[in-house]
C-alpha cells in the first residue's frame, strides 16, 4: 500500500506546482478546467448556483462574465456546463451549443477574445450576440459569454454603439443600472472579494480560501496522499511538510492542534486581505491559487527536500522578497506587510533567545511567530499591548468593519480620522483645544513666524464605505470593501471626498495617536491627502485663526473682509475682538 501511495502523492505535488506561473514544472494548470486536476481542485464561489438557477429558470437570455485575465470566467462557465449535464468543454475550442431536455438551447463562448478556425474573434462575437442586438431573442435560447472588459469595450466601440444591446452593455459597464434590458445579466468578476466576505450576521467568512487550501492538499484524499510523509526521513527539515501541518485539512496526518491550525490560516488570510484592502491590486483566482501553491509547496521537488537541500520555510516564502523563483504582483505586495518591519522589545528578545542557530535571524523569527504563536502566548510574553502582526496593519480590522458600524461607532471613527487629518501638519497645542471642530493649517505665500489656520466643524465630516458585489443577482453575501471615503461637506453644500485605502487609513489613525508625518512624505506619498486638505481650506467661508510664538498663550481670531482702499477693492484680515 505504501509503495502505491508515494507515486500518487508525488504526482499530485507535481500537478499542484503547475498551478504556480513560475513553476519549474510548467504552468499548464493556470487556465480553465481542461485537466482532471483542475476539475478536482475547482472551488465554487456561490455564483455558480445562482447562474444555474438563472439559466434553467430563463431569467436571463444573455449572460456575460467580465473581468480581468485569471478571474476564473472560463472555469466558471465550464463548471456551469458540467452542472447542466453537458459534459466537458474545452477552452481551446470555439463556441459550443447544447439543447437541454426541456428544449432550451444553451450556447457557450468560453473566451470572447479568441478566434476559431476561419473566423476572427469579432466575427464570432457578432454571430454569438446577433440574437440580442435589438432586444430579447425570439427563440428559447440562453447564451453565456466569458470575456475581458477591454475586449468587450473594443467590440462595442467598432460602429456598434447605436444598437440597443451596445447601449445597455455600456450603461452596465459604467454601473448605471440594469432595468433597461432585464433579459441581460452582466457580471463583473473583478468586483467580488475572494479573500473574505460578510455573511448576513456581519461575520467575516473565508469559505472560499478554506476550500481552496483543502483542495490543494487533496481534500478528502489528503490522509491517504500525505501518509507517507509521516515516516519520511526528511520530515524534520522538509518545509513542505512543516507548512502542511499548519495549513492542511483536518484529516491530514501530523497536523497541529486545531487552534494553531485555525490561527495560522487566519494569519495567512489576513495578509491576503491586507493586499486586497490596499486597493492597488485586484486578486484573481489565478493569483490566489498560484500564490498559495508557492507559499505552501514551493517550487522544489520532493527529491530535493529528501536530499536535504536548503529551501526557505513557508513564512519566508510569504513575506521575504528574496526567496527563489518568486514572481507575481501578489507575492510582491505581501512584502509590504512583512511583520519583520515591526518591532517590540520584549517579544524580540524572547524570539532571539529561543533561536538555536548561531546567527540569530530576527526577521525570520518574527515571520514564523506571526503564524505560529497564538495571541494569548504573545500577550503572556510581551504584555497586553504587544503587537505581533502585519506591518502597518494595526487598523485593518477597523477598515473592514466600516460598513457594519453603528452611527455612534462611525462618529467615533470620523473623530479619529479627522483629528489625524488635522495633525498632518502640526499646529500649536491651543489650536486643538476645541472638541467639536478641527483645525487645518494655512500656508501664506510669504513665509512668516505667525501660524494661521481655519477651523471646520467635526460634524461636517462623514465616513463612507460600499460593499463589493458582482451585480445582477442580488447575492445574500457582501464582499470585503477595499476602500472607504472620508467626505467633508461645507456650509454651502460643497463636498470634498478623500479615498481611504488601507495605507492612508492607517496613517491617519497613527497621526491621531501622535505619529508625525514629514512634509516630504506628505507631498510625495500622500499628495491626494494634501489636496483634500487644500479643498477644505479653499471652500471655507468662516474666520481664520492666528498664533505667534511671542504670545504662546493667545490665539487671534481673524475675519476676511473686502474693503475699498481707494485704489480698488481688496481682501483684508482684521482681528475680531474677544
Amino acid at each position: 500500500m505504501t509503495v502505491e501511495r508515494r507515486p500518487r502523492r508525488l504526482e499530485w505535488l507535481r500537478d499542484v506546482q503547475k498551478a504556480y506561473p513560475g513553476s519549474r514544472r510548467g504552468n499548464i494548470e493556470t487556465h480553465g478546467l481542461d485537466s482532471d486536476f483542475a476539475r478536482q481542485t475547482y472551488v465554487a464561489t456561490g455564483l455558480e448556483s445562482q447562474l444555474l438557477d438563472a439559466v434553467t429558470g430563463r431569467r436571463f437570455r444573455l449572460i456575460i462574465l467580465c473581468g480581468n485575465a485569471g478571474d476564473g470566467k472560463t472555469a466558471l462557465l465550464q463548471n456551469l456546463a458540467g452542472r447542466l449535464g453537458l459534459g466537458n468543454t474545452r477552452r481551446q475550442g470555439g463556441p459550443v451549443e447544447y439543447r437541454l431536455a426541456d428544449g432550451l438551447r444553451v450556447r457557450f463562448n468560453l473566451d470572447g477574445s479568441a478566434a476559431w478556425e476561419e473566423g476572427s474573434s469579432d466575427l464570432l462575437l457578432d454571430q454569438f450576440l446577433a440574437p440580442f442586438v435589438n432586444g430579447p431573442p425570439s427563440e428559447d435560447i440562453v447564451h453565456l459569454l466569458a470575456i475581458n472588459d477591454g475586449r468587450l469595450l473594443s467590440w462595442l466601440g467598432r460602429g456598434r454603439e447605436a444598437t440597443p444591446l451596445a447601449r445597455s452593455l455600456l450603461r452596465r459597464l459604467d454601473g448605471n443600472g440594469t432595468d433597461d434590458a432585464p433579459h441581460i445579466g452582466l457580471f463583473h468578476l473583478n468586483r467580488r472579494s475572494l479573500v473574505g466576505e460578510f455573511d448576513a450576521t456581519g461575520q467575516l467568512t473565508t469559505g472560499f480560501l478554506d476550500a481552496l487550501l483543502d483542495q490543494l492538499y487533496g481534500s478528502a484524499d489528503a490522509a491517504t496522499m500525505w501518509q507517507k510523509c509521516g515516516t519520511c526521513v526528511a520530515q524534520p527539515h522538509c518545509p513542505v511538510f512543516r507548512a502542511a501541518t499548519y495549513f492542511g485539512p483536518d484529516n491530514l496526518p501530523g497536523r497541529v492542534a486545531a487552534p494553531k491550525q485555525q490561527h495560522a490560516r487566519h494569519q495567512l488570510y489576513r495578509a491576503l486581505q491586507a493586499v486586497h484592502q490596499l486597493g492597488k491590486l485586484h486578486l484573481t483566482i489565478r493569483d490566489l491559487r498560484g500564490t498559495l501553491v508557492y507559499i505552501l509547496f514551493g517550487t522544489a521537488s520532493c527529491d530535493a527536500h529528501c536530499k536535504g537541500k536548503p529551501y526557505p520555510p513557508y513564512w519566508d516564502r510569504v513575506f521575504d522578497a528574496q526567496t527563489p523563483d518568486r514572481q507575481g504582483e501578489l507575492l510582491a505586495a505581501l512584502t509590504v506587510f512583512d511583520p519583520a518591519r515591526e518591532a517590540d522589545a520584549r517579544l524580540d528578545r524572547y524570539l532571539l533567545a529561543s533561536q538555536r542557530q548561531r546567527r540569530p535571524n530576527l526577521a525570520g523569527a518574527r515571520r514564523q511567530a506571526y503564524f505560529e504563536l497564538l495571541p494569548e502566548t504573545v500577550a503572556q510574553i510581551g504584555g497586553k499591548t504587544a503587537y505581533l502582526g502585519l506591518a502597518r496593519g494595526r487598523h485593518l480590522d477597523l477598515l473592514q468593519q466600516v460598513p457594519l458600524l453603528s452611527d455612534a461607532e462611525r462618529r467615533s471613527v470620523v473623530q479619529r480620522l479627522g483629528r489625524g487629518l488635522s495633525k498632518a501638519e502640526l499646529l500649536p497645542p491651543l489650536a486643538y483645544a476645541k472638541t467639536d471642530s478641527l483645525p487645518f493649517r494655512i500656508h501664506p505665500r510669504t513665509p512668516t513666524d505667525t501660524v494661521f489656520w481655519i477651523e471646520t466643524r467635526l460634524d461636517a465630516f462623514a465616513v463612507e464605505a460600499a460593499w463589493l458585489d458582482v451585480g445582477g443577482l442580488g447575492p445574500d453575501r457582501r464582499g470585503l470593501p477595499h476602500e472607504a471615503f472620508l467626505a467633508h461637506r461645507n456650509a454651502r453644500g460643497q463636498t470634498a471626498r478623500l479615498r481611504l485605502t488601507a495605507d492612508l487609513f492607517h496613517v491617519l489613525l497613527e497621526l491621531e495617536r501622535g505619529y508625525q508625518l514629514s512634509a516630504a512624505t506628505l507631498d510625495e506619498t500622500f499628495a491626494h491627502l494634501a489636496l483634500f486638505i487644500e479643498q477644505i481650506i479653499q471652500n471655507h467661508d468662516g474666520d481664520w485663526y492666528a498664533w505667534h510664538p511671542t504670545q504662546e498663550d493667545r490665539v487671534y481670531r481673524l475675519r476676511l473682509t473686502t474693503r475699498d482702499l481707494g485704489h480698488g477693492f481688496h481682501q483684508v484680515l482684521t482681528v475680531v475682538p474677544d
